[in-house]
């Protein structure tokens, strides 16, 4: 009796889990056709100007973003189109649905479609001109813009080398097959080593957060850059190899700061972008440190009785835990809130000081000889907020960091009030106060190799760092990380 009812808990068992097992598998397939389904009937009935349609996940990108930054009402599709075919039966929907369609964004992932292809180029030919090719030539009218997908470097570094140099070739291909067109843009930040070298800019492996997504529409399909064209698409591949050969053969190795709560005071440097790609956002990305972005743009290290905000009135705000409150001081009260809010009990702290530029930009004082802590000038500013951050945590490290070069007013060689200096004044300035207070300092003025012929590559505006300037800063800072942890041993 015991053995038969053993027989039926097992059969019942096996039951359950079949049934689970099941249901398990037909979930996505049936959440795919009712997405699908969804797309296609929405896509028949609504009215739009444009639509977006990925191979990858494009669900991140804001609908919104098309109307206020392109002025152009699109539907975008929630089912991943997986196949040739599913690209062709979305595009005739769109194109037989009665709406004036302006244009058609594509975010391709050429290898899905190489794969759909059976890795075959017979195959990939005939596909190409059977499922995309009749849309593109018939309705020359519509603008279609292709945005590859940016994964990794550490994604491309996983494949084995034979996957990788079939990808890489039918990333080309794609590119070739579609740049010989008119109506076709083609863009590709893959091999932006700014997004692709920091893992905070990933949700995965693959795919970029939707804060990076958002720069990526923002240089795409809004500011046409990063577009691949027959003229360069084997260079900016090749690049992408190249950086991708590099790092297997000698990966970059960046200090593990898991343990260091790393606050940064500065100005616009700091704050001219948030999130990952701006300079604490790379140290926190290619660090793991705990790290608090309290900068804020248009301030001074030194006291401007005109001014609410400056290096001291931040760092009193800090330790005091307040908020200013004001409406141009929303970057710093960010980021101080976000302090407020988390948890760093037993950590070790860091102190980044970024100033420089707004004291020169206003004239202030370099140094008063009279009172090397006078507040209302540069030097005094900086040896005060350093005081008062070593009497309020003695162990921490206190990092000074020099402005770079700037375009504006000759490249900084012009003074600017009665007592400002030029440019280098602020610059040797805050190397010697660093010196004399005992903390560290990078010149970045020095050592970024920033200059008048070659600024555009790092500075947005000739003034403040783009992604590609602040990683190159970000990286200078962990360096020297690395050298606090080295004196320790």
């Amino acid at each position: 009796m015991l053995k038969h009812i053993n027989k039926r808990k097992i059969a019942v068992s096996g039951c359950l889990l079949l049934f689970v097992l099941i249901i398990a598998l037909g979930l996505p397939v049936c959440w795919n056709w009712l997405q699908k389904e969804h797309d296609i009937r929405e896509f028949g009935k609504k009215s739009y100007n444009g639509v977006f349609l990925g191979t990858y996940d494009i669900s991140d990108f804001n609908e919104k973003d098309f109307v206020d930054y392109r002025g152009i009402s699109i539907l975008k599709a929630k089912y991943t189109l997986k196949s040739w075919k599913d690209i062709s039966d979305y595009l005739s929907q769109i194109l037989s649905s009665g709406n004036d369609v302006t244009n058609i964004y594509l975010g391709i992932d050429p290898e899905i479609l190489w794969i759909n292809s059976g890795r075959n180029e017979e195959s990939w030919a005939d596909n190409l001109e059977k499922y995309l090719m009749p849309y593109i030539r018939e309705r020359s009218d519509i603008t279609y813009e292709i945005l590859l997908p940016a994964p990794s470097l550490q994604y491309w570094v996983d494949l084995d080398s034979t996957l990788l140099q079939e990808n890489l070739a039918v990333y080309g291909r794609f590119t070739a097959d579609m740049t010989a067109y008119a109506n076709v843009s083609i863009y590709f930040m893959g091999g932006a080593h700014w997004l692709n070298a920091n893992p905070g800019n990933y949700q995965n492996a693959f795919l970029p957060t939707p804060h990076v997504l958002k720069k990526i529409f923002l240089y795409t399909f809004c500011d046409h850059e990063f577009q691949i064209k027959q003229a360069n698409a084997a260079e900016i591949l090749e690049g992408l190899r190249e950086q991708i050969e590099e790092e297997k053969i000698s990966p970059a190795v960046y200090p593990d700061l898991s343990q260091w709560c790393i606050v940064f005071f500065g100005d616009s440097v700091i704050g001219y972008n948030a999130g990952s790609y701006s300079l604490p956002g790379v140290v926190e990305g290619l660090s793991g440190a705990q790290v608090y972005n309290c900068g804020q743009g248009g301030v001074p290290a030194s006291q401007d009785p005109s001014m609410a905000l400056s290096l001291n009135t931040m760092i009193t705000h800090f330790l005091d835990q307040t908020p200013f409150g004001l409406e141009n001081a929303g970057d710093y009260d960010s980021g101080l809130k976000k302090y407020i809010e988390e948890k760093h009990e037993g950590k070790r702290y860091c102190f980044v000081l970024n100033f420089g530029l707004n004291d020169y930009f206003g004239g202030h004082a370099v140094s008063n000889p009279d009172d090397p802590y006078d507040v209302r000038t540069y030097a005094g500013a900086l040896r005060t907020g350093i005081k008062v951050l070593r009497e309020n945590f003695p162990e921490a490290e206190i990092l000074v960091t020099t402005p770079t070069y700037v375009m504006l007013f000759s490249g900084g060689t012009e003074k600017q009030g009665e007592v400002g200096g030029v440019l280098t004044d602020y610059v040797d300035l805050t190397v010697n106060v660093a010196e004399e207070m005992g903390v560290r300092c990078i010149n970045n003025y020095m050592i970024s190799g920033i200059n008048e012929n070659n600024w555009p590559q790092y500075l947005a505006d000739g003034c403040h760092p783009n992604e590609t300037g602040a990683f190159l800063l970000g990286e200078y800072i962990l360096q020297e990380m690395e050298k606090v942890i080295a004196d320790e041993k």
